[in-house]
Protein backbone atom coordinates (compact mmCIF):
# COMPACT_ATOMS: atom_id res chain seq x y z
CA UNK A 1 0.00 0.00 0.00
CA UNK A 2 2.96 2.36 0.58
CA UNK A 3 3.75 2.16 -3.13
CA UNK A 4 0.44 3.81 -4.03
CA UNK A 5 1.16 6.74 -1.71
CA UNK A 6 4.72 7.11 -3.05
CA UNK A 7 3.51 7.03 -6.62
CA UNK A 8 0.85 9.65 -5.92
CA UNK A 9 3.38 11.96 -4.25
CA UNK A 10 6.00 11.55 -7.00
CA UNK A 11 3.46 12.14 -9.77
CA UNK A 12 1.83 15.14 -8.04
CA UNK A 13 -1.51 13.36 -7.93
CA UNK A 14 -4.71 15.18 -7.05
CA UNK A 15 -4.93 12.75 -4.08
CA UNK A 16 -2.33 14.77 -2.14
CA UNK A 17 -0.81 18.18 -1.62
CA UNK A 18 2.80 18.99 -0.79
CA UNK A 19 2.80 20.76 2.56
CA UNK A 20 6.56 21.37 2.88
CA UNK A 21 9.68 21.35 0.72
CA UNK A 22 12.96 22.21 2.44
CA UNK A 23 16.54 22.14 1.15
CA UNK A 24 19.65 22.26 3.29
CA UNK A 25 23.18 22.44 1.89
CA UNK A 26 26.16 21.68 4.08
CA UNK A 27 29.22 22.98 2.19
CA UNK A 28 31.57 20.89 4.33
CA UNK A 29 29.89 17.57 3.52
CA UNK A 30 29.14 18.24 -0.18
CA UNK A 31 25.58 16.99 0.37
CA UNK A 32 22.21 18.62 -0.22
CA UNK A 33 19.41 17.31 1.96
CA UNK A 34 15.88 17.79 0.68
CA UNK A 35 12.88 16.97 2.85
CA UNK A 36 9.37 17.03 1.41
CA UNK A 37 6.07 16.24 3.09
CA UNK A 38 2.71 15.42 1.51
CA UNK A 39 -0.74 15.26 3.05
CA UNK A 40 -3.28 12.96 1.42
CA UNK A 41 -7.03 13.48 1.32
CA UNK A 42 -7.49 10.45 3.60
CA UNK A 43 -5.36 12.11 6.32
CA UNK A 44 -2.15 10.16 5.72
CA UNK A 45 1.06 12.22 5.86
CA UNK A 46 4.14 10.98 4.00
CA UNK A 47 7.68 12.37 4.23
CA UNK A 48 10.60 11.90 1.85
CA UNK A 49 14.20 12.78 2.74
CA UNK A 50 16.80 12.74 -0.02
CA UNK A 51 20.56 13.17 0.30
CA UNK A 52 22.18 14.23 -2.95
CA UNK A 53 25.95 14.53 -3.33
CA UNK A 54 27.03 17.76 -4.97
CA UNK A 55 30.46 16.44 -5.95
CA UNK A 56 30.62 14.76 -9.34
CA UNK A 57 32.07 11.27 -9.52
CA UNK A 58 33.08 9.18 -12.48
CA UNK A 59 30.72 6.27 -12.32
CA UNK A 60 27.17 5.47 -13.11
CA UNK A 61 25.93 8.79 -14.50
CA UNK A 62 22.72 7.20 -15.72
CA UNK A 63 21.56 6.47 -12.19
CA UNK A 64 23.75 8.27 -9.64
CA UNK A 65 23.74 7.29 -5.99
CA UNK A 66 21.17 9.25 -4.02
CA UNK A 67 19.94 8.25 -0.57
CA UNK A 68 16.11 8.33 -0.47
CA UNK A 69 14.06 7.58 2.64
CA UNK A 70 10.25 7.50 2.59
CA UNK A 71 8.29 7.19 5.82
CA UNK A 72 4.71 7.46 6.92
CA UNK A 73 4.44 10.25 9.50
CA UNK A 74 0.68 10.04 10.11
CA UNK A 75 -1.30 6.85 9.46
CA UNK A 76 -4.81 8.18 10.25
CA UNK A 77 -5.94 4.64 11.17
CA UNK A 78 -4.78 3.24 7.81
CA UNK A 79 -2.85 -0.02 7.61
CA UNK A 80 0.15 1.03 5.50
CA UNK A 81 3.00 -1.37 4.92
CA UNK A 82 5.90 -0.98 4.92
CA UNK A 83 5.94 2.07 7.15
CA UNK A 84 9.41 3.10 5.96
CA UNK A 85 11.34 2.39 2.76
CA UNK A 86 14.91 3.30 1.81
CA UNK A 87 16.50 3.44 -1.64
CA UNK A 88 20.05 4.17 -2.81
CA UNK A 89 19.00 5.64 -6.17
CA UNK A 90 16.02 6.88 -8.14
CA UNK A 91 16.43 3.83 -10.41
CA UNK A 92 16.04 1.46 -7.47
CA UNK A 93 13.00 3.42 -6.27
CA UNK A 94 11.40 3.28 -9.73
CA UNK A 95 12.06 -0.45 -10.03
CA UNK A 96 10.49 -1.11 -6.61
CA UNK A 97 7.43 0.97 -7.53
CA UNK A 98 7.09 -0.89 -10.83
CA UNK A 99 7.28 -4.26 -9.06
CA UNK A 100 4.77 -3.20 -6.38
CA UNK A 101 2.20 -1.86 -8.81
CA UNK A 102 2.52 -5.04 -10.85
CA UNK A 103 1.63 -7.08 -7.74
CA UNK A 104 -1.54 -5.15 -6.85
Amino acid sequence: MLARYLSSAINSSAQCIMISDNNCHDPLSEVITRTRTWQFHDGVILMCTEEIETATHDGDNQCPEQWIVWKVVEFNNKNISPQRKEFFSVCQQNFWLKMQTGCE
